[in-house]
C-alpha cells in the first residue's frame, strides 16, 4: 500500500514538473531538504550571478537551511530582515533594502495543476 502511495505522488509530481516547464518554469527535483538546499546553493545561484541577496518569510527556504547557508557564503551580500535581535525598526529598513537584491528569495502558496504560481503577501 505504502509503494501505491508513494508511486502516485511520484507521477503527479512529474505532471506537475511537466506542467510547469510548459509554463518556461525550471524545475529541479529534491527528495528532501538537503538535497533542495545542495540545488539551491550548488547550482541554482552560482547560475544567478547574483552579489546580494534576501528573502520574505518563506518557511520552507528557512527549514531547508537555504538562509544559513546563504550568510556562509562570503562572495554574497545578505540582508535578513528576520535576524534575531534586530529592532522593529531595523526589521523595515532591511526589508527596503531588500527591494534592490540581485536575488530575493520567496515561496509559493500554491501551485496548480496547470503549473501556474499563486502568491499572496501579507505585507
Amino acid at each position: 500500500m505504502d509503494q501505491a502511495i508513494e508511486n502516485f505522488w511520484k507521477i503527479r509530481l512529474q505532471q506537475l514538473k511537466n506542467a510547469l516547464e510548459a509554463n518556461n518554469f525550471t524545475v529541479f527535483l529534491a527528495d528532501n531538504a538537503d538535497d533542495a538546499r545542495r540545488i539551491f546553493v550548488d547550482t541554482i545561484l552560482p547560475d544567478t550571478g547574483a552579489a546580494s541577496v534576501s528573502w520574505g518569510g518563506s518557511v520552507t527556504a528557512a527549514h531547508a537551511g537555504v538562509c544559513e547557508a546563504l550568510k556562509q557564503r562570503a562572495n554574497l551580500q545578505v540582508i535578513d530582515a528576520f535576524e534575531k535581535g534586530i529592532s522593529l525598526e531595523e526589521s523595515w529598513d532591511r526589508r527596503r533594502r531588500a527591494f534592490l537584491v540581485d536575488l530575493y528569495l520567496t515561496g509559493a502558496n500554491a501551485i496548480t495543476e496547470a503549473g501556474q504560481l499563486v502568491n499572496l503577501d501579507r505585507t
